[in-house]
């Protein structure tokens, strides 16, 4: 945990090359961003630091108060500031946060999910599993950060080992004895885990849109994995044990719709085999039939699709190798709780289902679509806007999608930036027309157009808020406001106006 260091301490750790100031004052606080610096904060500046050149950083880390700077290069620093000169900045600010926040991994059960596809389900309910288990289990994720009763926002997209340890500290203070760190395998190439002791790394080949969209590709450096350090290996030696690689062994198959067939290799030797045939399938969960090593078990799982029930099944076999009783691993699964922005649904006591999905590549659109008509009883309503960081033809493309996919759209804004949203649903109104023959519904206010997707809703459809899923607001301009697909179809249902909560003020910067 966070303790009371002095930065003469802290400077041992560091590898320091050269040393000039004084190393009296204890430490506040760890940064790389210098926005979040305070008052005797260390600043570690790197050559791609978030707010630019190193250089221009360091003056205004030190107007902020910082008692040190950590750069590669001599750099000028006034005396107000100690300079630290290392030969790694990223490898140096590892150690440093390791030992500031008091080495946090080494008092956790720690699991890191990485790999593509699926990684972000089977992470979240990994953790419903462990909980069942009776193990209190935080869990860090690109989708929100959850241990005891807090819940915090996401990891950043490309979160720095600091990020990781002051995480794993706040688990551990919540009272929690394991943590799930669901990465993508970029940020573990770049040394997000330098300074962590790993129990297991998990790595998933599953079948799925995201894949395809560029979730989680393996990295290219080659042996990315040899600088993890793993509980109760010696030093400089990498456990093979300890990394799985969970495969989809029916990808690509014909009749891979039909079941789900993974193979779990638990180190380079052992392997177990996980079936599973589905069976109902609704837009309020599944029913899958199970053949594992113990034998063959009946799963309810209460989230809708075919990427969940991989997920699922992928945690059972993951489960078995962690030696978690599989009755626990089943109350979990059949208790768990929805992913955030991934056919989350939307409570709600009407006959009409409600969804939202952070779907913004195209793969990952026409993904959720089909989902759902397969799923649907009625009909499929989906109401979605590009952004402006979507290009003319992406544009046509969604507009294309959502033509045949769904029986009813409504176009409306999201994350428009600078670009008149107008002519952003022009483009990928077209994309529809060339399908239907007609322009789709437009209607701008984000928030009018849930309450007008939800108003033509019938008993038995399935209505579908695309785009935002977990991220909770809307860009407009300069502006980034408070906006909650979730909260507004809720607000919408009910008949009141919605006010979202504030948005973190990180989003907000």
């Amino acid at each position: 945990m966070k303790s009371a260091l002095a930065l003469r301490h802290l400077v041992n750790r560091l590898g320091a090359l050269t040393v000039d100031g004084a190393l009296d004052a204890p430490v506040a606080a760890l940064a790389y961003d210098v926005r979040r610096v305070v008052p005797g904060a260390v600043f570690f500046a790197m050559p791609d630091c978030a707010d630019g050149e190193a250089q221009f950083a360091i003056p205004r880390a030190i107007e902020r108060g910082a008692a040190a700077i950590v750069c590669e290069q001599g750099g000028y620093v006034p005396y107000r500031a100690a300079r630290i000169r290392v030969a790694n900045c990223r490898r140096a600010m590892a150690a440093a946060a390791a030992a500031f926040h008091g080495e946090p991994s080494h008092k956790l059960q720690v699991v890191v999910v990485t790999g593509c596809g699926a990684r972000v389900a089977v992470a979240h309910l990994l953790r419903d599993v462990f909980t069942a288990a009776g193990i209190p289990t935080g869990l860090l994720s690109s989708r929100g950060c959850r241990f005891g009763e807090r819940s915090l926002p996401a990891l950043t997209p490309a979160p720095e080992a600091l990020d990781v340890q002051e995480r794993l500290a706040d688990i551990l203070r919540a009272g929690c004895q394991a943590g799930i760190l669901e990465l993508p395998i970029e940020a573990i190439d770049r040394g997000c885990l330098a300074g962590s002791e790993l129990d297991t790394l998990i790595s998933t080949q599953i079948s799925s849109a995201h894949a395809s969209a560029g979730h989680g590709a393996p990295p290219a450096t080659p042996g990315w994995e040899t600088h993890l350090r793993f509980r109760g290996a010696a030093a400089g030696r990498r456990p093979a044990s300890r990394i799985w690689r969970v495969e989809d062994v029916l990808t690509g198959r014909a009749g891979a719709d039909a079941g789900l067939w993974f193979r779990v290799h638990y180190g380079p030797v052992q392997s177990g085999s996980f079936r599973a045939r589905l069976g109902r399938l609704t837009p309020r969960g599944t029913r899958l039939e199970i053949t594992t090593p113990s034998g063959e078990q009946t799963l309810r799982l209460p989230l809708p699709g075919r990427e969940q029930a991989r997920a699922a099944l992928a945690v059972v076999a993951i489960s078995h190798g962690l030696k978690l009783p599989l009755a626990a691993v089943l109350n979990g699964l059949g208790h768990a709780q929805p992913v955030p922005g991934l056919l989350e649904p939307v409570s709600n006591g009407h006959a009409v289902q409600v969804l939202v999905d952070a779907a913004q590549s195209l793969a990952d659109f026409e993904r959720a679509l089909r989902e759902l008509r397969d799923l649907s009883p009625g009909r499929v309503l989906v109401l979605f806007g590009c952004g402006w960081r979507h290009s003319a033809p992406v544009r046509l493309a969604f507009g294309a999608a959502a033509a045949r996919w769904a029986d009813e759209v409504i176009l409306t804004s999201d994350n428009s930036g600078r670009e008149p949203a107008g002519q952003i649903a022009a483009e990928v109104a077209a994309g529809h027309a060339r399908v239907k023959g007609r322009p789709p519904l437009i209607v701008l206010d984000r928030r009018e157009a849930i309450a007008a997707v939800l108003a033509r809703a019938r008993g038995g459809d399935c209505v579908l808020l695309a785009g935002k899923g977990h991220r909770a607001w809307q860009e407009t301009g300069d502006c980034v406001v408070p906006f909650d697909d979730r909260e507004q179809a809720r607000a919408a249902l009910r008949g009141t106006p919605a006010r979202s909560r504030p948005a973190h003020p990180e989003v907000l910067v």
